[in-house]
């Protein structure tokens, strides 16, 4: 298992708020460490504290804010504190525990072991903003094996993401949930 990689002040200067263009298609994700008691409403978290764990690698470009990440395991580095224009990569495996000290944002990505961008399952995130009630981040009748049933259990967050499945075409995928 690896550890989590921060370059600092990534594009120096000359990098535009929004950060590089590279950056600007990727998700994004924002947690308010004011709104404790809060559950996770679709990209948004709220909480000054969380467990975590990276099934797949993540970079992630920090728009605002931020927040110090601590291993479970000394094997997986020190603890890094990581801030606005930091260019972060978390490895496919790190666990531990967020602490987010400033309404932090980020553009994130996630990307297979082969260093391929893998696309997420898309929010419909006007829908998101109109809707007061709270959307669980995991259906329970379609949660894929990979995710734990964590709704009894304080166990860590894991990424959400899609991977394709090539060999299941779409209609194939609408026989089988019917």
């Amino acid at each position: 298992m690896g550890k989590i990689t921060v370059v600092h002040n990534f594009g120096g200067r000359r990098c535009p708020a929004e950060g590089p263009a590279s950056v600007q298609a990727w998700g994004l994700w924002d947690c308010d460490p004011t709104q404790v008691g809060r559950k996770r409403r679709g990209r948004h978290s709220y909480g000054t504290g969380f467990p975590w764990v990276f099934d797949m690698e993540e970079k992630a470009y920090i728009l605002t804010g931020s927040a110090t990440l601590t291993p479970d395991d000394p094997a997986m580095g020190a603890a890094v504190t990581i801030t606005a224009k930091d260019m972060v990569t978390f490895p496919r495996g790190w666990k531990g525990r967020w602490e987010v000290h400033s309404f932090l944002e980020k553009r994130y990505a996630f990307f297979d072991g082969k260093g391929i961008q893998v696309d997420e399952e898309e929010d419909d995130e006007s829908e998101e903003e109109e809707e007061e009630e709270e959307v669980p981040l995991v259906d329970k009748k379609h949660r894929p094996e990979s995710i734990p049933d964590t709704s009894e259990a304080k166990a860590p967050v894991v990424n959400k993401r899609v991977v394709p499945d090539p060999a299941v075409s779409p209609a194939k995928k609408l026989k089988r949930e019917e």
